[in-house]
Order: structure tokens, then sequence, then C-alpha cells
């Protein structure tokens, strides 16, 4: 009876194969990585302030003449009337579409100083700006929303002064 096995499976073909191998060549070059990270970085501080600019622009020329539930800068004392509508588009888009402006001016510059940083104080820089992007976009629709309210009422008459 014959004892060798047939089969061509053997340890030492295997660590003969693997020996040259290096698993860290199938990893991405760090520059490619942190060329990435800088990208992703660059892209988020970018973004609010340019969607806040388009909306503030769509708000201003392209909203509906009447309320609607669809397309449009909507709070509830915007909705009442065809003029607090109207009141609320206008101030929106020039709130919204300012602060865009304005954002995207000073992101701009802020985006560019983050070439050469440390990856960590880069993406911490980034979250920071993301953070104040976000507070500044409620803090305008607040102030869209506080001025609707002070100026309409609920079904979109305009209120009356105190005497």
């Amino acid at each position: 009876m014959n004892t060798e096995t047939t089969s061509s499976f053997s340890f030492d073909s295997i660590k003969e194969l693997m020996d040259g191998f290096d698993p860290a060549a199938l990893l991405p070059e760090l520059d490619t990585v942190f060329g990435w990270i800088e990208l992703v970085c660059r892209v988020a501080v970018m973004i609010g302030p340019v969607l806040l600019l388009i909306l503030g622009l769509t708000y201003l020329f392209l909203s509906p003449k009447e309320a609607n539930h669809y397309l449009g800068y909507r709070c509830y004392y915007g909705m009442g009337s065809v003029q607090a509508w109207r009141f609320t588009q206008k101030l929106g888009g020039l709130v919204l579409g300012g602060l865009g402006l304005v954002l995207t001016v000073v992101m701009l510059f802020l985006s560019m100083s983050l070439r050469g940083m440390a990856v960590e104080a880069m993406v911490w820089r980034a979250a920071k700006c993301l953070i104040w992007e976000a507070a500044l976009a409620i803090l305008a629709n607040l102030a869209v929303t506080g001025a609707a309210f002070v100026t309409f009422d609920a079904k979109g008459n305009y209120r009356s002064k105190r005497r």
C-alpha cells in the first residue's frame, strides 16, 4: 500500500510563495490617504456655505408666487397670505444668500489654510468650521422666522402696532 499522498498541497510550497509577499504593499501610500483627508475636509467646509448661497438665490428668484408646501421658505407665519409668503421669500433669500456669500468667501480662505497642517489639526479645524456654519444657519433661520412672527399674525395679516 502506498502511504504517500498524491495531493500537491504542502506547507513548504505555501511558505515559499509567501516569502516574497509584503502585506503592507496592499495599503495605500500615506501621502495619498492624507491627500484624501485634506480633500474631504475642504469639501466638507465648503458645501454648507455653497448650499446656503444656492438656497438664498432660489428663495429670491425661483420661489412660487403663492404659498405651497413643496418649494420655498416655509414658516408658520409666512404661510398665511400671499403678502406674508412673498415677504418671507424675499427676506429668507436675502438673509440666507448673504450669509452663504459671506461664509463662502470666509470658508474659502480657511480651506486654503488647511494645506500643510497636521491631519489631526486639519480635521479639528474643519469640524469647528462645520459647527460655526450650522450655528449661523440656525440663527439666520430663527431671524427670518422671528421677523415673519413680528410682522404677520397667523392668518397672514399685518400685526397692528401697539400704542
